[in-house]
């Protein structure tokens, strides 16, 4: 029995997984002269590969390099779908540079 004049359960909307999709991966074929100019705490533009499959991540316009790994299908599949990424460099270590990939 419910009680006169509750409002009853509402169930909340799963949030769309794109919306909270995160993870960290390394910058694959880092291009060193930009590479070289990134600190950690730097943003990066996450965006389509122009010139096939994949993402890549560019700062200030130039290509840094690509991300690959077991959740880009996801985030080429979130980007299709109007979803906009950044990605926060957390790691330098010479040329390996690790980013959090997550929505803007």
């Amino acid at each position: 029995m419910s009680g006169s004049g509750s409002p009853g359960y509402k169930p909340t909307a799963p949030a769309n997984p794109c919306a909270r999709l995160s993870f960290q991966a390394a910058v694959n074929s880092p291009k060193p002269d930009v590479v070289s100019h990134l600190t950690v705490g730097d943003v990066l533009n996450v965006v389509l590969n122009p010139q096939g499959q994949g993402v890549v991540l560019e700062h200030n316009g130039q290509l840094a390099g690509s991300i690959i790994g077991s959740h880009v299908a996801q985030l080429v599949n979130c980007i299709n779908s109007g979803f906009d990424f950044q990605a926060t460099v957390v790691q330098l270590n010479g040329g390996h540079c690790v980013v959090r990939i997550e929505p803007k």
